[in-house]
């Protein structure tokens, strides 16, 4: 070939090669669909466990090995960590608040260990998960070539509930970000069906049903229902995320027993900063950590403290300087359908993000009805052609027997009787014993059935209040399945105990004195230490 040389504006040149990737990053990796809540690498591992290798819930787990080399080699050409670390999140129940992913060996802790290899670690899909993708076969959304044009795959999966809002999603794109915490799926669903019924309902009265994010460990937001509101409407904001704790009665002896922890913080690290805190004596009153969180009961971590010490001042000193407390920013980014169906990045809030998932829902629900409907007309229309022959069975079997070859008997068949070529060939391909009287009897009750199957149909779809009734009795069918109580308190107002560092001096004979200016700084040594003369 001639050697073509063109001359460009180097910057608009970059421009545009720098909008292509950020184009790129945007909606093919780093954020979430409005509709399915997923990024293309979960929406991609899902789909090949659940249409390649057919791992359902009922089913035996595969090699996690097995299902990362699939997606890659099929539907998403990145590197093989970037996709077992997208499997491992659906599979943490610490980080999801409806795992999508059954994980069977070491998928990783709260306490921040790393998971297993994918050699080591296998996996199937939940009951839930396959609520995001059952109505595939249905031709309910739309699917497109892989990246090398051997094989389609979805758009979107046909999911049954906002897994959005649900399990939330955290990413980085170009020039953007998202950041959506997990909610209640109960919640979620209520909500949802609240504003079907009510197209007009505000933020704030949705927030009556949705109260709140809720973690999967737990945990208490400080958050007032006005600055909820504001978040929520916006679609960007803060909020703090504080652990919980009780007190437990140990003999003659109280100690702490912290019951939960922020959304994202990682236990082990915690648990290390509070015992450098204990080592270094900068909280005097606290004086040993042990930790007794088992699968059974959960987080508890135990701080034991000497006998006249303020639990409420160890925990105000401990909210304050370690990740016991934490904010969580909101940024409610994700992709929405915009011009010609293509999936454009936009900040939204609550009320805009379920109207997202429910208008998808209604369309996806009155395809798969136009689905069964096309289906049950095929089915009529064979059955009918068996009707026709049966009223005239000794004729048609004298064509049959009369005829070289199946081709002409097709022939005579669809002369004889008006059938098409459809009916013509399902006739001849029946098995003989289908001819007897109460085979005949069978396929006439089930033509019958299938007519009452298709008018009901008709009718549903001549109706969008009926499509709409459909949505909501799905929507609430998953809710009662799948729901469960919350887990994360909303408090109004900050309920943190006074930091007070004069609280924190220690005084009396042969003690130490801490300098209270220097209990701010964690990493530094506690002060200087002097003995006090007084009596």
């Amino acid at each position: 070939m001639a050697e073509t040389i063109v001359d460009v504006g180097i910057a608009e040149e970059t421009r545009r090669r720098y909008l292509n990737y950020a184009l790129s990053v945007i909606t093919s990796r780093a954020l979430p669909d409005v509709r399915d809540g997923l990024k293309p690498v979960q929406r991609r591992l899902l789909y090949t466990m659940y249409h390649d290798l057919h791992i359902h819930a009922d089913d035996r787990p595969r090699k996690c090995a097995s299902i990362v080399g699939t997606v890659i080699a099929n539907y998403h050409p990145h590197g093989d960590s970037a996709a077992y670390e997208a499997l491992v999140r659906m599979a943490q129940d610490f980080v999801m608040r409806a795992p999508l992913v059954d994980g069977h060996g070491n998928f990783g802790s709260v306490d921040g260990d790393a998971p297993a290899a994918y050699r080591y670690t296998e996996a199937r899909l939940t009951p839930l998960a396959e609520r995001l993708m059952g109505e595939l076969r249905r031709n309910t959304v739309d699917f497109r070539d892989n990246f090398d044009g051997m094989r389609r795959e979805p758009v979107v999966l046909p999911a049954q509930f906002p897994n959005l809002l649900v399990n939330g999603a955290s990413g980085i794109a170009v020039g953007m970000a998202t950041n959506i915490p997990p909610h209640n799926l109960g919640e979620v669903v209520k909500a949802t069906i609240h504003l079907i019924d009510h197209p007009e309902a505000t933020v704030a009265q949705l927030l009556n049903i949705i109260k709140g994010p809720d973690f999967p460990l737990g945990g208490t937001v400080l958050a007032d229902r006005r600055t909820l509101r504001k978040i929520y409407e916006e679609g960007t904001g803060s909020i703090k995320v504080q652990g919980e704790w009780k007190l437990e009665e140990v003999g003659r002896r109280q100690q702490i027993v912290v019951t939960s922890i922020p959304y994202g913080v990682n236990k082990g690290k915690l648990e290390s900063d509070i015992g450098e805190i204990i080592a270094s004596r900068k909280l005097p009153q606290l004086t040993n950590l042990v930790n007794e969180s088992n699968e059974e009961e959960g987080i508890r971590i135990v701080l034991e403290m000497k006998s006249d010490a303020d639990p409420n001042m160890i925990m105000a000193y401990l909210y304050r300087h370690t990740s016991l407390q934490e904010n969580f920013a909101y940024n409610l980014t994700c992709l929405v359908p915009g011009d010609e169906g293509k999936p454009q990045p936009a900040r939204i809030g609550l009320k805009e993000m379920l109207r997202y998932f429910a208008d998808f829902r209604f369309t996806t629900v009155k395809r798969r009805f136009e689905y069964d409907l096309e289906q049950l007309r095929r089915r009529i229309h064979i059955l009918e052609g068996f009707r026709i022959i049966f009223n005239a069975l000794d004729r048609a079997l004298k064509l049959i027997r009369q005829s070289s070859g199946k081709a002409e008997a097709a022939e005579k068949l669809m002369a004889a009787f008006k059938l098409d070529s459809e009916q013509a060939d399902a006739v001849l391909e029946a098995q003989i014993y289908r001819l007897a009287q109460m085979e005949i009897k069978k396929i006439l009750d089930e033509l019958k059935e299938k007519k009452a199957q298709a008018q009901n149909i008709e009718e549903i779809l001549r109706s969008e209040k009926k499509l709409w009734r459909v949505v909501k009795d799905e929507l609430h069918e998953i809710g009662e399945q799948f729901g469960d109580k919350r887990r994360t308190q909303i408090v109004a107002g900050d309920d943190t105990p006074d930091f007070d560092p004069e609280a924190y001096i220690v005084r009396g004979k042969h003690q130490c004195r801490f300098d209270a200016r220097r209990l701010d700084q964690t990493r530094r040594t506690a002060g200087r230490c002097r003995r006090d003369q007084s009596p």
